[in-house]
This record gives structure tokens, C-alpha cells and sequence, in this order.
């Protein structure tokens, strides 16, 4: 039971937290920084979303995530 309880709170702030990057990607691509800038910017910001995510949801739950949060595409 605890380890259901911590899997769906790593699964909660995943999302969240995937959410807060999407718009902050939104943001950039919406400001006035030029091409370069907003580049290295982006490519800093994904590093940091793959770092950081990558920790809270391994590959083996990536299954079980997408049956609790599918994605909005679909």
C-alpha cells in the first residue's frame, strides 16, 4: 500500500511538473529573445526536464503512468 501511495504522488508531480515545462517552453517561444539565445535557452530548459523527470518515473512504471495520465493527444 505504501508503495502504491508514493507511486502516485512521484505520478502526480511528474505531471505537474511536465506541465510547468510545456509552458515555460511556451513562454520562450512566445518572448522576444532572439534566435540564438532562445536556442540555448530551450535546449537548457529540456536537459533539465529529462534530468529531473527521468528520476521520478523509471521506464518499467512509463507503462502504468500512461494508463493514469494518457496523453492529451490522444
Amino acid at each position: 500500500m505504501q508503495k502504491l501511495k508514493s507511486q502516485d504522488l512521484r505520478f502526480k508531480f511528474y505531471r505537474r511538473l511536465d506541465e510547468v515545462y510545456h509552458e515555460f517552453l511556451d513562454e520562450l517561444a512566445q518572448s522576444d529573445l532572439g534566435d540564438g539565445e532562445m536556442g540555448r535557452m530551450a535546449q537548457v530548459v529540456m536537459l533539465s526536464r529529462q534530468e529531473g523527470l527521468k528520476q521520478l518515473v523509471s521506464l518499467e512504471e512509463m507503462d502504468a503512468y500512461l494508463q493514469k495520465y494518457p496523453p492529451e493527444d490522444q
